[in-house]
């Protein structure tokens, strides 16, 4: 039995359509970033919580402190995943989530390109060839 496999046309975007997603994809990246800088701390703390609540001479107060530090740890990761997904769905691609690179996949004289932005900067105005990430750059 032959079995066919259709693949989805990856998501492509020009400078225009980019730029016009840019909005929504500057508060996502800044999300990410801000909960990949927090991800560590809020794991370090319910690890210390549960510590504190495993203890012989633990209390009420120790698994209610583990309850919160476990809640707190749980819904920075689904904000995560979600914005992770956001980004996803619109057929943008995160490079680097701790300085807020993207690409959007995009046609440059017949070839497949990225454009990349970064975080801070003010449209997308830069492409790089496949493969080539940051350092091959270019203006448009």
């Amino acid at each position: 039995m032959l079995t066919c496999v259709i693949m989805a046309q990856p998501q492509t975007h020009d400078v225009h359509q980019a730029n016009l997603l840019l909005p929504r994809v500057r508060a996502l990246v800044a999300q990410i970033s801000e909960l990949q800088d927090q991800l560590p701390e809020l794991q370090d703390e319910l690890r210390i919580a549960e510590y504190r609540m495993r203890r012989a001479q633990a209390g009420e107060s120790d698994a209610d402190g583990f309850e919160q530090a476990a809640s707190s740890a749980a819904s920075a990761e689904r904000d995560l995943i979600s914005a992770l997904d956001a980004l996803g769905q619109m057929g943008v691609m995160l490079k680097d989530a701790r300085t807020g690179l993207v690409d959007f996949l995009s046609w440059r004289e017949g070839e497949l390109i990225e454009l990349c932005w970064r975080l801070g900067e003010d449209q997308v105005a830069h492409w790089h060839r496949i493969g080539e990430g940051f350092s091959g750059r270019r203006p448009l």
